[in-house]
């Protein structure tokens, strides 16, 4: 959603070059690396041998083979490539169209593009002879696009605001309780409420947008913004190190399972990402290249 919000207008400030050239250096390049570090302290962590030039061709080609939370920077990349498309739709429709008419547009598509691999998947798993597999994440990560854009870009009135609310509750109960029922009893059906393209999490995800949209966290104090502008730098390297971090605890005995210590332990695991990415980024070219 931050991506349409952020992104789908670039073609109104920068060639498609210049937006590819400054995407895939900030994204492609650290996660590349990223992959390698992960598979050679794989080494250490799970005592595998030493990585032959298969497993370093296969970690280029797919990051996520050796770090699970890569899947979201693969998704991204493919978004990425697919977005000057979406750009130049939405800047077409911004100079012929009218007011009222750009804004059903732009509902229209992220519908359409959330919407519908949504609904498709969930029906391929309660009925799979009704409609057949047809796989396309990638639609959906760009409905989220076009639906964060179309949430940024509509005046919402209150009534409306307190509807999305409770959709989005609605939503969090709907992953919380509900997903907890589809893996006890109905397995087979867990993503149709625990995956991230699902209604559930469609609904909360957009209340929490909203929400954000209308909140007074721009009048907060001057020092505070400071803060968060600075923790807002280090996010992406958060994410970036955080896995690793807690495989290297795993491997110190940390019992990282254990549900009553999963608070704390969560938190542990953020405060050392944040130390960990703010000291490497002192170094320059670590700052450019591995932890933008």
């Amino acid at each position: 959603m931050a991506t349409g919000i952020n992104l789908l207008e670039f073609t109104r400030r920068e060639s498609v070059g210049t937006f590819y050239r400054k995407r895939f250096t900030k994204i492609l390049i650290p996660m590349i690396l990223w992959a390698q570090i992960y598979l050679f302290a794989h080494i250490w962590t799970d005592s595998t041998p030493i990585p032959d030039a298969h497993q370093i061709l296969r970690t280029l080609l797919a990051p996520s083979s050796e770090a699970a939370t890569f899947w979201y920077l693969e998704a991204l990349v493919g978004v990425y490539l697919a977005l000057p498309i979406f750009s130049y739709a939405i800047r077409g429709a911004w100079q012929n169209q009218a007011p009222a008419s750009h804004t059903k547009f732009l509902w229209l598509t992220a519908v359409l593009g959330l919407l519908l691999p949504v609904l498709t998947h969930a029906a391929h798993l309660i009925n799979p002879r009704v409609m057949p597999e047809f796989i396309a994440p990638l639609t959906g990560y760009l409905g989220f696009c076009l639906l964060g854009y179309a949430l940024a870009h509509t005046e919402l009135s209150r009534r409306w605001r307190l509807v999305i609310y409770a959709l989005g509750a609605a939503g969090l109960a709907g992953y919380i309780l509900g997903g907890a029922y589809l893996i006890a009893e109905h397995p087979a059906l867990k993503p149709v409420a625990r995956e991230y393209l699902s209604i559930p999490l469609i609904l909360w995800a957009s209340a929490v947008l909203v929400f954000c949209k209308y909140s007074r966290i721009n009048r907060v104090s001057p020092t505070t913004q400071g803060i968060l502008k600075k923790l807002a730098a280090l996010t992406f390297g958060i994410y970036l190190v955080h896995l690793l971090l807690i495989q290297v605890l795993h491997t110190l005995q940390f019992p990282l399972t254990d549900v009553r210590w999963e608070i704390p332990y969560t938190l542990l695991v953020w405060a050392l990402s944040v130390v960990t990415v703010w000291a490497l980024r002192l170094i320059p070219p670590v700052r450019r290249w591995i932890l933008p």
